[in-house]
């Protein structure tokens, strides 16, 4: 261990709360935990305003993000590059080690070679690895058939950048290894367990049975959960959870696709059966509802890690996902304990839900290896492995 605590810097576009995703809410929460061990943490990216949300945590803005991308929710060349030219506004006086996430990509040749110069270790944190996928994400359009070339030749060189890898899951970790010809270890996300399981103490029990939460883009699949739940509303099971709960499914978040699954539920009369919440105001908010469900449905065909499942599991919720070679949720949700793989199909999909939601036993049992998974990912256990890191990559550069 080092004599003192580190002095952080996490460098990421967006910044809890004024946006909402997976990794600036992993960053809010690490910070708030590495604070209360006593390091010094600064959160440097896209805000309004210089603040301090928690003790020795403070946010220093390099800029502000744009409204654009703010009411997009998802970037852009122009602000990957954006981001990038921003890296020589970051306060790097007096700090120890800079920690900053694999995307947007194009910032981390220029902030390798400032930590460079600084002698500061970058310990870089890749969230997902697409390489190929890259060609069903980027496909051919107007800039010609092979544009996703582009992106996946990005991804590749950013792998060389960097004192060290880390990554969330063994699925990401084993892409990134192959590819950096090292070996990288795997640090998970975490979640509050503690805070997630007060707010399931209070839960609402007659919410709908199923539940989803997170952005919503096409990779996350709601339409087929929403074709699912279309069919399991004609079951004898459905029609009796819609007596008991006034609906079978509801959908929490915000994003892209929103207008799209608005207007499937309109479209096949499902207003019904599914209760859109959409983006719920506090992280809170999002734990107490997910708590009252019987199930968690996550059907997405991509996932670098699964916060969302993982979030569900400390509430006592079982998780029913969709088999994909792009999700590592298998590594968070073993199939027949704390939930249940299906492939992507609807009336797969369909099935699985009706036998489960009709045997409480099985949901019962699930339930109870579930939390018990979850209380492995608490911040304060996946703190100390990225201070662990920490202090390592400071002791070599020190030496």
């Amino acid at each position: 261990m080092t004599e003192r605590p580190l002095r952080w810097l996490f460098f990421y576009d967006c910044i809890y709360p004024e946006s909402l995703g997976g990794v600036e809410h992993r960053n809010y929460e690490l910070a708030r935990e590495l604070g209360r061990l006593g390091h010094e943490v600064v959160l440097s990216g896209w805000a309004e305003k210089p603040t301090e949300p928690h003790a020795n945590v403070r946010v220093e803005p390099v800029a502000r993000a744009s409204r654009r991308y703010l009411s997009r929710g998802r970037r852009s060349g122009i602000e990957a590059l954006t981001l990038a030219s921003q890296v020589r506004r970051i306060p790097l006086d007096g700090i120890d080690i800079v920690e900053t996430a694999n995307i947007p990509y194009l910032h981390l040749p220029l902030l390798a070679r400032r930590c460079r110069r600084r002698r500061i270790p970058l310990l870089v944190t890749w969230h997902e690895h697409w390489g190929s996928y890259w060609r069903r994400h980027r496909p051919p359009g107007r800039f010609g058939p092979g544009i996703w070339r582009f992106y996946a030749l990005c991804e590749r060189l950013s792998l060389r950048f960097g004192t060290q890898a880390v990554a969330v899951s063994r699925l990401t970790a084993n892409r990134v290894s192959t590819v950096r010809g090292d070996a990288v270890d795997v640090i998970p996300n975490g979640i509050p367990f503690e805070r997630i399981r007060a707010l399931a103490a209070d839960a609402d029990t007659t919410a709908p049975p199923l539940v989803y939460a997170g952005r919503l883009i096409p990779e996350k699949r709601v339409g087929l959960l929403l074709d699912a739940t279309a069919r399991l509303a004609t079951t004898e099971v459905g029609r009796r959870l819609i007596d008991e709960h006034g609906a079978l499914l509801r959908i929490i978040g915000g994003g892209p696709a929103e207008d799209d699954i608005r207007a499937h539920i309109e479209r096949e009369n499902l207003s019904g059966v599914v209760d859109f919440a959409g983006r719920l105001p506090e992280n809170e908010d999002v734990w107490r509802a997910v708590a009252g469900a019987q199930l968690a449905v996550q059907p997405s065909a991509r996932e670098g890690f699964g916060l969302f499942p993982l979030e569900a599991m400390a509430a006592g919720v079982p998780v029913v996902h969709c088999r994909s070679p792009n999700s590592a949720v298998s590594e968070l949700v073993r199939n027949g304990r704390e939930g249940w793989a299906v492939d992507p199909d609807g009336g797969e999909l369909t099935r699985l839900l009706q036998r489960l939601l009709d045997t409480p036993a099985q949901l019962a049992a699930a339930s109870s290896s579930a939390v018990e998974r979850a209380a492995g990912y608490d911040w304060r256990q996946v703190a100390a492995q990225v201070v662990e890191s920490g202090n390592e990559l400071v002791r070599r550069e020190r030496s």
